[in-house]
Order: structure tokens, then sequence, then C-alpha cells
């Protein structure tokens, strides 16, 4: 992500802000998949559900690092030198554009599987698929952006953080009424 570079006030430091269009990439991708997620779950043609879902992924997704992050924040980054809170923010960014990216790589994917064969029994795991490989890829990008700002975030902390982070997202999702079933 290439920070943009803003004067705090007083003119003397400048206020790293990251570039908005990893983001909206991450949110629209995720919302494209929430979209096709709903073809593929009810096999019902467009509704307005669909956007429900479309609008729902991403804020789950949202959620579930807003939920997270501060807790490996507290835990684990207060300890690490040199890494402060905004390179975990950074590092969860660079997640949520990576999880984007794979859904929306997926989506034709499950949309071929929907539309083609809507009784078909493969759509349903082949999105659980998709969003766990996503959610994977995801951890994978969060522990890289870690790495480059000079943090070790590798071995039980890492894997803790990443089932801590599925396990938030799956109730997020589940209390907001998606289901891949």
């Amino acid at each position: 992500m290439q920070p943009s570079s803003l004067t705090a006030l007083g003119g003397t430091h400048a206020l790293a802000l990251p570039s908005i269009r990893p983001l909206a990439i991450g949110i629209g991708g995720t919302a494209l998949f929430g979209f096709v997620l709903r073809t593929a779950v009810t096999h019902e043609g467009f509704s307005l559900t669909h956007l429900g879902w479309a609008l729902s992924l991403p804020a789950v997704t949202l959620l579930a690092w807003a939920l997270c992050l501060p807790a490996l924040y507290i835990l684990w980054a207060t300890r690490q030198p040199g890494l402060g809170a905004s390179q975990c923010v950074h590092a969860a960014l660079e997640a949520v554009h990576t999880l984007g990216l794979s859904l929306a790589s997926t989506t034709p994917l499950l949309w071929f599987f929907a539309a083609t064969a809507p009784e078909s029994r493969i759509s349903s795991p082949l999105a659980v698929l998709f969003t766990f490989l996503a959610l994977l890829a995801s951890g994978h990008a969060f522990g890289q952006a870690l790495h480059r700002h000079g943090a070790s975030f590798t071995g039980t902390t890492r894997i803790a953080f990443l089932v801590l982070h599925a396990v938030t997202f799956a109730q997020c999702a589940h209390g907001a009424g998606l289901s891949w079933q």
C-alpha cells in the first residue's frame, strides 16, 4: 500500500495515511463474492437479499478485524520493538485487500456452478472452500506485512491469531444471517 503524506498540525511531522484504493478493492471483491454467495447457497434469482449479503460480507470482514486487531495489539504487538498501532492497521488493510482479491477471483467459478447447476451440491462446499482459502491468504498477507515492519509473527502467536480471526469471522457472519449451507 502506498501511503499518502499529510502534514500534521504545526507542520513538523507527517502522518502516513494508507491509500483508500486497496481497501476499496478489498471491500468491493468481498461484496461481489457475497452477492454470488447468496445465489450459490439459496439457488434463487436476483432479489434484494442479494444486495443485503453483498453489503453484509464486507461489514462482517471489517467487524472481525475490528474485534481481533486490538486483542493482538494489546497482547502481542506492544512487546514488539518498533511496531505500533499504525503498522498493525496497515497490515490489516493489506489483509482485507488480499481477502477481497481472493474472493473476487473465485467469484466467476462459484457463479458458474450456481447458474448452470443450481441444484448441484457442489456450490456450498465450493463457497466454504473459497472462503477458507481466502481467509488463509488474508492471514498470510497480514503476517508478511508485519514481517516487513520488523515484527516476528510466527509460530503459536500466528496460528492462535488466525484461528481467533477465523472464528470471529464465522461468528459475525452467522450473527449477520450469512450462511454457506
